[in-house]
């Protein structure tokens, strides 16, 4: 009896060649006997029933099913129509009359329907699986919402963007612009990726870093003082004062919230290129704001003035009510003409309207015009003392100094301190070692720059190649005679250490 019990050895292929052939047969069944069971009840259920057997009585139970005849096990028919019912004795027959035999759309609805599902979902898996493995920062979200799949554009730039910063810091610019290239590319409208190009794009393709700028004033409304910031450090580097006055006359009109550092920008440009500016015309321009006309006015005056005629009229005329620029201005100018003991009591009488850092910045500017280079001294004695943890901004600060007013001994005292400096936040301490760099270079301390660019290194692994060329062009080794020249591949190079560079640099061969 045992052999009752055992299959034959191609049974189990047999069955599955049978289940894989009603599985072909269902899909097309579903839409065939459906659409005619449509059309049978369409015509009001006349005639022969399309699936029930013909020579049959049509009523049920009694009557085979027509449909199913084929199929290697005919139960599975049911699948596509429920009225198939056993009769007990291993038949199957209709379990409707005639006139009852009726289509099941919703079961070809839900197996079409399951089965594009699944298949969506098969996809969708794989889909973010092959993205997830690329790099791409895909959400489910963004894969199976379709209306976020317009945001897939903008992840792809978002990958491009990282390998572009890794490219920087490893060294490669060039393989960093290609990176942000591509990005752009993909999402022209994507607004970091427009940004960083522009960035790059100011040492090797000025021309289309304004192009992207300007592009983003248009499009950014909303953010075009972010913009115009960026945009004026690359042509400060750069060293282009007539396109600074034109920006900051723009900015200066359009935000007048700020005055204080499109003023600024204005009398430095001045200051450099006199023809590029206006002092006086701006100084009537009904448009510009109050206290930053004022100021322009009062620049405009004494800027073609002997040095003796200047200092009187700064001295005499009114201040700017809640304007603490306008004494900025004046201590800055008088100690620029030579009459630092009028700076120093200027700026004692408004000292509470300044913040601490102009102070200390004038102060230092007044000593060094004096010649009081042991008073500067003991200053940044205790400010580097080793009892202190100075900050990144008193670095730049003394930095800058020393960067205005070459002293070596400043200079090495500032190499010496580096290493007692906290490396984070990365981007302040790496524009304090920047400062302290070029305030080495300034005096011509070679092993000063080296040391520098040495802990730079130590504490990041970045390359800052542009620093060997700003160490050349400091000790004239270099065939490069314009600062400008060089100062838009150094990143991070503060606002005002860049203006420092320029005051002194500037238009020198």
């Amino acid at each position: 009896m045992w052999h009752q019990w055992v299959r034959p050895p191609n049974a189990n292929t047999h069955e599955m060649k049978g289940w894989l052939t009603d599985a072909g047969k269902m899909v097309w069944a579903l839409f065939y006997w459906n659409t005619r069971k449509t059309v049978f009840r369409a015509r009001g259920g006349r005639g022969l029933a399309p699936c029930q057997h013909p020579s049959d009585s049509g009523e049920a139970m009694k009557t085979g099913c027509d449909a199913c005849a084929h199929w290697h096990r005919r139960e599975r028919f049911r699948r596509v129509c429920p009225l198939l019912q056993s009769d007990g004795q291993g038949g199957w027959v209709c379990g409707a009359n005639r006139e009852d035999v009726r289509p099941f759309w919703d079961r070809f609805a839900a197996y079409f329907g399951g089965a594009a599902l699944g298949m969506i979902l098969l996809l969708a898996v794989l889909f973010y699986s092959a993205m997830r493995g690329i790099g791409y920062q895909v959400t489910w979200r963004q894969v199976l919402w379709p209306p976020a799949w317009s945001e897939l554009r903008a992840v792809r730039a978002d990958l491009f963007i990282k390998q572009a910063r890794e490219k920087y810091a490893a060294g490669g610019v060039r393989e960093a612009i290609q990176a942000l290239v591509v990005a752009h590319q993909l999402n022209p409208a994507h607004f970091q990726v427009t940004m960083l190009l522009a960035q790059f794009y100011q040492a090797g393709s000025p021309q289309q870093s304004d192009q992207l700028y300007r592009q983003l004033m248009d499009s950014h409304p909303e953010r075009r003082e972010e913009i115009a910031q960026a945009w004026f450090q690359g042509l400060l580097a750069r060293g282009r004062m007539d396109a600074i006055a034109e920006l900051a006359k723009m900015r200066l009109l359009d935000n007048p919230a700020q005055p204080a550092v499109w003023t600024y920008a204005l009398r430095f440009a001045a200051r450099h290129q006199p023809g590029v500016v206006d002092l006086a015309a701006l100084g009537r321009d009904s448009a510009v704001p109050a206290p930053a006309r004022a100021v322009l006015a009062l620049a405009g005056r004494v800027q073609d003035l002997p040095a003796a005629e200047a200092r009187r009229v700064l001295l005499d005329t009114l201040p700017v009510a809640d304007f603490p620029f306008d004494r900025v201005y004046r201590v800055d100018a008088l100690t620029r003409l030579g009459y630092p003991q009028d700076a120093l009591n200027l700026l004692a009488a408004g000292r509470r309207e300044l913040s601490g850092r102009d102070v200390a910045r004038l102060i230092f500017a007044a000593y060094a015009q004096m010649g009081d280079r042991a008073r500067l001294k003991a200053e940044f004695a205790a400010l580097l003392s080793p009892e202190r943890r100075p900050g990144a901004g008193e670095f730049t600060l003394l930095a800058v100094h020393v960067v205005d007013f070459p002293n070596a001994e400043l200079a090495a005292m500032l190499v010496a301190a580096l290493p007692r400096l906290p490396t984070v936040p990365a981007d302040a301490w790496l524009q304090a070692a920047v400062a302290v760099f070029c305030a080495a270079g300034s005096v011509g301390d070679e092993a000063g720059m080296v040391e520098v660019k040495r802990i730079i290194q130590a504490s990041y692994d970045i390359k800052l190649t542009s620093l060997d060329g700003l160490r050349f062009y400091f000790l004239k080794q270099s065939g490069i005679s314009r600062i400008e020249s060089i100062l838009p591949s150094i990143n991070p190079l503060s606002l005002e250490l860049n203006y420092a560079l320029l005051d002194r640099y500037l238009n020198k061969r």
